[in-house]
């Protein structure tokens, strides 16, 4: 077993990647991508060209969000947050919510960076270079969505004021840099993911990429305080006169390979321990091991972690590296239309809306890790009675149907920012289990070139 993780692996690197859909579907060929050579800016000014650049984007992306050798958001969003432990030498910082930069895990800057840069490049080379038609209107919308999901976790899981380049296109124009709020991403992934729904069709593949559209647009519209809207957009008619709203079983999943980029969580928490699923962690952290919840299947039984005394159980799903991670789920737009609900005072509506996909047996069906076909394995939900307790089981079923999804930071600080909880009471808190105590980091910072980017000194501020 291996005890430490490369830290040279080349950002640059392109990826074999692919993105797979359930829900009426099985995995989308013209989605597929090969791994290419590395290329140059001026290689993409062609058509084979666009192809490469766009099989670099999806495999970006996918490093950025579910991770290889190189640690994905998901395993940050879960470390900073109460879902993972650290058990890796040196990740403290991390886990304790006192980040530091210039120490490992330290990079999900430079991955967004990455997949930020090629996903532009590779839209403009297929706007003009790719054959017209259905085809290239299918990858255009794909990555169109996949820039807003970017910009969206940015928003999410990093400080308020960071560097957003414009992004040289394909013929390596020099780009500039401008700071961004946290209110600017989510507004730049809400216009990404209208333009992803007006160049993608109706039918046959395009389908499901406006599935994936509407939830990521639904997603930065919560984060903005827009509940109402964001239901709109999800529900029956939220994608034009008669269209249905987003399935319950609908999954978008990031796709990996044992032979090329092993899935980050199966590499870094099951091929070797370095975190581990948490239990209560800092006091206010969710019970995620003892539970016994069937959307979060933990084994029984520990081994040590890298730091050779950290007790680390493992986590299904991840059987090896040809896992993968949801990005969107139809299940996501049942709990946006629950807090929708919830805001309008609807008590019966989100009730409605959080037991719909806990007694659906599609949904239990295409989850990762399969739930049982029993309805009383998830029986339904009954009112806690009172306006905090309400809010307290909204943001628990997020937490468990959204488990090392890359919400759950986001969803943390929003109970601070929207719901007016003090942060010592939503955040993991106090004495921390390996020594000292839990710093106040509700957020990261963006790190590597950007500190000596003259265009970029500081977040504007580090507030929820």
């Amino acid at each position: 077993m291996r005890t430490y993780r490369k830290l040279s692996t080349p950002l640059a690197g392109l990826l074999t990647a692919s993105v797979l859909v359930t829900g009426g579907c099985s995995r989308e060929d013209l989605l597929s991508v090969n791994t290419p050579d590395q290329l140059q800016v001026v290689e993409g000014n062609s058509p084979a060209g666009a192809t490469a650049l766009r099989a670099a984007a999806v495999g970006n992306f996918n490093n950025f969000y579910s991770g290889t050798t190189l640690m994905g958001v998901v395993l940050y969003v879960g470390v900073l947050s109460d879902e993972l432990i650290n058990a890796r030498p040196g990740g403290e910082h991390l886990d304790i919510r006192a980040f530091n930069p210039n120490v490992f895990p330290n990079r999900p800057w430079e991955n967004f960076s990455n997949a930020y840069t090629q996903i532009i490049r590779a839209t403009g080379a297929l706007q003009e270079y790719g054959a017209p038609g259905a085809t290239r209107n299918t990858q255009i919308g794909n990555l169109l969505a996949l820039r807003g999901f970017a910009t969206t976790l940015v928003g999410e899981l990093f400080c308020n004021g960071v560097p957003l380049s414009d992004v040289a296109d394909v013929r390596g124009e020099q780009p500039t840099t401008t700071t961004v709020t946290t209110t600017q991403l989510y507004e730049q992934s809400i216009r990404a993911f209208d333009s992803a729904l007006a160049v993608l069709g109706t039918t046959g593949a395009d389908v499901n990429q406006r599935y994936l559209a509407r939830i990521g647009k639904a997603r930065a519209l919560v984060n903005l305080n827009r509940q109402a809207e964001a239901a709109t957009v999800v529900g029956a008619g939220g994608d034009g006169a008669g269209s249905i709203a987003v399935p319950s079983n609908f999954v978008f999943r990031s796709s990996h390979s044992q032979t090329s980029n092993a899935h980050g969580v199966y590499d870094w928490m099951v091929g070797t321990a370095n975190f581990g699923p948490s239990e209560r962690e800092g006091g206010n952290g969710l019970n995620f091991r003892s539970a016994d919840d069937p959307r979060v299947v933990i084994g029984s039984t520990f081994r040590l972690g890298q730091d050779g005394s950290t007790q680390v159980y493992t986590i299904a799903g991840y059987p090896n590296g040809n896992a993968s991670s949801d990005i969107a789920t139809g299940v996501e737009a049942r709990l946006i239309e629950a807090e929708a609900a919830l805001k309008a005072g609807q008590v019966g509506a989100f009730l409605a809306a959080l037991n719909a996909p806990r007694a659906d047996a599609a949904v239990r069906a295409s989850r990762l890790v399969p739930i049982s076909t029993d309805p009383a394995v998830l029986p339904p939900l009954t009112d806690p009675g009172t306006p905090e307790g309400r809010v307290d089981l909204l943001f628990r079923e997020r937490a468990f149907w959204l488990y090392l999804t890359a919400h759950r930071v986001g969803d943390l600080r929003r109970l601070v920012r929207q719901y007016g909880r003090n942060s010592e009471t939503v955040w993991p808190t106090g004495a921390y289990f390996k020594g000292g105590v839990y710093g106040t980091d509700q957020n990261l910072i963006p790190m590597g070139t950007e500190l000596t980017n003259p265009n970029w000194t500081a977040c504007t501020d580090r507030n929820a």
